[in-house]
């Protein structure tokens, strides 16, 4: 039942506050004050809660009139309705109250049924606006809602025909990343500071809605501004008010060519455009053209035929081969698939996969292929061919559902399929969605015997502390560490540290997308023992697959992953401990290593501080991509301007450190600091935002009898004092 509606009753005379209460005390609870500063101080307590007031003009303390100056003040309480009483029925005293914010007039001696009428009607009337208030505008951000923004449109577009509009729709990067790192609370602060910058912070007029979650929309007259301008440093500002750093936005736009077309589809094709940059670094707006939309024609055909295909088994199951690196032989395989459409072809998974996984139809895709390896290893044992672990794909969408470990061991036991022959794949994505929800399946998962493998390691953004919090057994290295080139100190290190911190963990590792004898050779260096990709075999069809079965190693001894002593792990974690992750040179740990075994003894011992100029404007302009690609730029100047044996460091941030000895004189020391700072400065030109490559110097030699510590300070004076007087140069 529903709680009766509160009036507040304001009246000095008490036989007429009385008499009031009980003709309302009919319909509604009643509250009481005797003059305008009781009521004034009852209202700011109960404001949410009452529905209606009658108030008294001439009263003590505080007059009527006084009150609503007062209440008209704070617009929370001005938005109660007010029916101000008075013996006199003149239109002077009628004219005084509305002026001052009343909402109706009564007259003494009360009349049973006019009071409740009058109160009914206000009331309902104030409720019907309250609710359609509610429903025009969205109730966080202020703006229109997604009903109200459509209708509003389609009002614009008819009575405008001969303007042209362009529609906006955005979506927040990573929003729900935003929720739960910073607070749901930050996360409402980012939508609210959205629709100020939407309504405000553009120029021109333009209509603004919130359609639903992080989804906002505009229409804008064309041409009104530069999108990418005003967007931008909208962002910009949203970024520094609410602390968010990462903060970004990508917008599509859809210019409207039919005003006849619904808002719907115009908002659609606005957030498909939108939806076509996402994660992609520097672009914020992109517009739907015909490319678009023939893609996502494509889309709905594929769809709509997707039930039909699953029914009739056009889905078919690929097998990639995993080898052992130290035998050369199969040792494993992945279960992927591929759609051999009856019109298209065999479409490979990058075709259909995504649009699966938005749709939420991979599900079902997958257990059909979960069933379809199970039948296969089990034809396999029946048939004597040798068997090796099959990995199959899990999807994120396959955590939320809870029967997913009883489906999976029912598989396996409904074919009899032992627990090391089916391994589960879940993408290292899914890492970063739900981690306790994660942590419970997969821990079910592993406990009902199936082996856990983290697909693609590299190319998501996990803590490699997860590593070790989550219950896992095999890493798959994903090979983009080295796509780009195998002498980038970078990737180097990373590989090289990944994997033997893999080992320290007791994880096997297993490297994928491999297609060159070069990255095999680097893969054993580090001490990678399996892999798979192109190099060895593309994903085959099983008929195919089964030849490479009748090569393949089963000894369990070549096959599993031996760590090698403790003593060898320790100095991999060594070696990997003292490289800059990012430089591949030296950091601050490998420094103070190579500075206890340096001959101090020898002569000329330069010490180079050296410092980048501008990296925070490169940063802040081009992001923090381009900033590690500066100081990677700056590692490889060193790198070419040593010797083998001189010592080279990243101590930091932005800050290198160069220790060269038996430099033949001072002034060649002051000729090398020069040469390495005039060498970085000519390794790109300028760019229009001012990202210019440039560093400076601090140079000190060793006197006799000085410690290293005394000969970095000075060297370090000297750069600072530089970097004051005249950038780009060295100092001593």
């Amino acid at each position: 039942m529903n709680p009766r509606r509160k009036i507040l009753v304001v009246e000095d005379n008490i036989v007429n506050r009385l008499t009031l209460c009980k003709i309302l005390s009919q319909d509604y609870e009643t509250l009481e004050a005797a003059n305008g500063q009781e009521a004034f101080d009852i209202l700011k307590r109960e404001a949410p809660g009452i529905s209606l007031i009658f108030l008294d003009i001439c009263m003590p303390v505080m007059d009527g009139y006084t009150f609503l100056e007062m209440v008209q003040t704070d617009p929370r309480l001005a938005a109660v309705p007010v029916i101000v009483a008075t013996q006199s029925d003149g239109d002077e005293d009628e004219v005084e109250a509305l002026t001052h914010g009343a909402t109706d007039f009564i007259t003494k001696p009360y009349k049973p049924s006019v009071v409740l009428h009058r109160a009914t009607s206000i009331i309902s009337l104030r409720e019907t606006a309250a609710l359609m208030n509610q429903m025009e505008y969205d109730q966080l951000t202020g703006l229109y809602s997604q009903a109200f923004f459509y209708q509003r449109v389609r009002q614009i577009l008819g009575q405008n025909s001969e303007t042209q509009y362009d529609l906006l729709c955005s979506n927040v990067e990573n929003f729900k990343f935003i929720n739960e790192v910073f607070g749901l609370a930050v996360g409402d602060q980012v939508l609210r500071l959205i629709a100020r910058e939407l309504q405000s912070g553009l120029p021109g007029d333009h209509l603004c809605g919130r359609l639903h979650a992080d989804i906002f929309a505009c229409m804008i007259e064309r041409g009104a501004f530069d999108f990418e301008s005003a967007l931008g440093c909208a962002m910009t500002r949203i970024r520094g008010e609410s602390g968010v750093k990462g903060f970004s936005m990508k917008w599509g736009v859809y210019p409207i060519t039919d005003v006849h077309l619904p808002v719907e589809r115009m908002c659609d094709w606005a957030v498909l455009a939108c939806n076509s940059i996402r994660g992609k670094y520097g672009r914020t707006v992109a517009v739907y053209n015909d490319e678009l939309r023939q893609t996502r024609l494509r889309e709905k055909a594929l769809e709509d035929s997707m039930e039909s295909a699953l029914n009739s088994r056009q889905f078919e199951v690929f097998y990639q081969p995993k080898f052992n690196l130290r035998s050369n032989r199969i040792c494993g395989a992945e279960a992927l698939v591929r759609w051999n459409h009856p019109t298209l072809g065999l479409l490979p998974p990058e075709k259909f996969i995504p649009l699966f996984e938005r749709n939420g139809f991979i599900t079902r895709l997958d257990r059909y292929i979960w069933e379809n390896v199970a039948v296969t290893i089990q034809d396999w044992d029946l048939r004597g061919i040798p068997l090796v672990p099959v990995s199959v794909n899990v999807s994120r969408a396959d955590i939320y559902n809870d029967d997913l470990d009883a489906s999976l061991v029912d598989i396996r036991r409904r074919y009899q399929i032992k627990p090391s022959l089916l391994h589960l794949e879940i993408t290292e994505t899914a890492y970063t969605e739900d981690h306790q929800q994660l942590c419970d399946v997969v821990t079910n998962l592993r406990n009902a015997g199936f082996t856990i493998e983290m697909d693609d390691f590299g190319s998501g953004s996990s803590s490699l502390n997860m590593l070790n919090e989550l219950p896992i057994d095999i890493l798959k290295l994903d090979m983009k560490f080295l796509k780009n080139g195998l002498e980038r100190g970078k990737r180097r290190s990373i590989l090289s540290f990944v994997v033997s911190l893999a080992r320290w963990l007791d994880l096997q590792v297993t490297a994928e997308g491999v297609e060159s004898a070069e990255q095999v050779e680097k893969l054993r260096n580090v001490g990678c023992n399996f892999a798979q990709g192109y190099y060895f075999s593309p994903p085959l069809p099983r008929l195919e697959f089964e030849q490479f079965l009748q090569n393949v190693d089963i000894s369990e001894e070549e096959n599993m992953l031996k760590d090698c002593d403790i003593l060898e792990k320790t100095r991999l974690l060594e070696v990997a401990a003292y490289e800059d992750y990012l430089t591949g040179l030296l950091n601050r740990r490998g420094l103070s290593n190579a500075l206890a075994q340096l001959d101090f003894s020898q002569e000329n011992i330069a010490i180079f501080i050296f410092d980048m100029d501008n990296l925070k404007c490169c940063n802040d302009s081009k992001g923090h991509t381009s900033g590690d690609e500066m100081l990677r730029r700056f590692s490889d100047i060193l790198r070419s301007h040593t010797r083998g044996g001189d010592i080279i460091s990243r101590i930091g941030g932005d800050e290198f450190v160069a220790v060269i000895p038996q430099m033949r004189s001072p002034e060649s020391a002051m000729k090398k600091g020069q040469e390495i700072c005039r060498a970085f400065r000519d390794s790109r030109p300028g760019t229009p935002d001012g990202c210019v490559a440039s560093c400076s110097a601090g140079l000190a030699i060793l006197q006799d009898g000085e410690s290293f510590d005394d000969a970095f300070a000075r060297a370090d004076r000297a750069l600072y004092h530089g970097k004051r007087t005249r950038k780009g140069t060295c100092f001593d």
